[in-house]
């Protein structure tokens, strides 16, 4: 494909593991890393790009957006799309964001989809390249697939990694640690995100970027003891992790504190798909909280619909309360209060020890924390203080 061939009987079709704008995406990165684009060629129009790979504007803005998050090509209005003059060979730092648990961007959580925004963006300004890597849909099982998306990176000559520790039960926490080997064995510099690849106590030798998620935890359940609950439940996960370890332990932190006991039918842990009606029933019934701290918002979201149900008032019969802020937090009948993960301060730090890790090769074990931030709304105070009836539904 010439820069201006609209061709359409000559469709390429690099990739049909992909979807249409990754493998543009794909298609127009090759060419520019190969020098066939070079610093200052205009690239096809989007009308010429829909025609050559038969697809929707959608889906070639979709791909023209991503390059210019890459830091491969500047977008002028009424100009048009222009290849980046990039940085000498021996300065280009390749990056990948390491993602093995979701199968695209569209599926990454609230906060990791932030992050990676972000990233992308500093990338861009600093002339480096940042492409995002996911779960291998093909494959026939979770190890597979994580690795062989592990493989991809090594295939694109990445040249450091921010990898993003999937959440596994403990029988399969060794892939995880499996992925890591194969990148750094590859010669793949490799910075984790948000969660270790041990499970705690035990810390990797590499380097981490975290948020505080103990102190989290902590600040979380003194709001709520200090509003007098004490009843306290905690929702987990089935699988490891250390975020939500490290929130549990911030959780029985704040009971210690106030000299309190925790009683274990309080701790409960299920999927997402789990949080139905006969869960939160059993959970009322059995151990009686007067609050709820969900290992995330849209836990505490499913959870609050079910309450309601229940015909339990969020605020004054139960308090409720996540992590992260998400958008949904805002945006319940009875808004959530939660802990604000703070995207910019996060994705510096990550970006900053990426390259010093891709360019030095000898930094120390370290972790950098990031801390959080207590949002507190109606969901944790009386309902007669909120002005707003936390008998409507929960989620429409």
């Amino acid at each position: 494909m010439s820069a201006h061939s609209t061709n359409s009987g000559n469709q390429e079709n690099p990739s049909t593991d992909q979807p249409m704008y990754r493998q543009i995406f794909e298609t127009i990165r090759t060419k520019i890393w190969q020098g066939l684009y070079t610093p200052g060629t205009k690239l096809p129009t989007e009308a010429e790009l829909m025609q050559h790979f038969a697809v929707s504007r959608t889906t070639v803005s979709r791909a023209m957006r991503d390059l210019e998050q890459a830091g491969l090509v500047s977008r002028c209005r009424g100009s048009g799309t222009y290849v980046k003059e990039l940085a000498r060979e021996n300065e280009v730092v390749r990056l990948s964001f390491l993602v093995p648990w979701v199968e695209s961007d569209e599926r990454l959580p609230y906060v990791e989809g932030l992050i990676y925004q972000r990233i992308a963006r500093l990338a861009s300004e600093g002339g480096s390249s940042i492409s995002l890597h996911c779960f291998d849909t093909d494959s026939l099982d979770v190890r597979s697939g994580m690795l062989n998306a592990a493989q991809k990176v090594i295939d694109d000559k990445i040249n450091g990694v921010l990898y993003y520790p999937a959440e596994l039960p403990q029988e399969k926490m060794h892939i995880n640690r499996e992925i890591v080997d194969k990148l750094t064995a590859a010669g793949i510099q490799v910075v984790l995100v948000d969660r270790d690849i041990a499970p705690y106590p035990d810390r990797s030798e590499f380097v981490r970027i975290g948020y505080d998620n103990r102190r989290s935890g902590t600040i979380l359940t003194n709001h709520l003891l200090e509003q007098g609950c004490r009843r306290i439940a905690f929702i987990g996960i089935p699988e490891d992790s250390t975020a939500v370890t490290d929130r549990m332990l911030g959780y029985h932190e704040a009971h210690q504190q106030h000299g309190l006991q925790i009683d274990p039918a309080l701790i409960r842990v299920a999927h997402e798909d789990e949080l139905d009606l006969e869960f939160c029933r059993k959970l009322i019934e059995e151990a009686s909280p007067d609050a709820i701290v969900a290992k995330m918002d849209r836990y505490a979201a499913l959870i609050g619909r079910q309450l309601n149900l229940l015909r339990l008032q969020i605020g004054s019969d139960i308090k409720l309360a996540g992590f992260d802020d998400d958008p949904i937090s805002e945006l319940l009948a009875m808004p959530l209060t939660t802990i604000r993960l703070p995207v910019e301060p996060f994705a510096s730090a990550a970006y900053k020890a990426i390259l010093q890790c891709v360019k030095e090769d000898d930094l120390l074990q370290q972790q950098v924390i990031i801390d959080t931030e207590l949002i507190v709304r109606d969901s944790t105070k009386p309902a007669k203080a909120s002005g707003a009836s936390a008998s409507l539904p929960y989620l429409s």
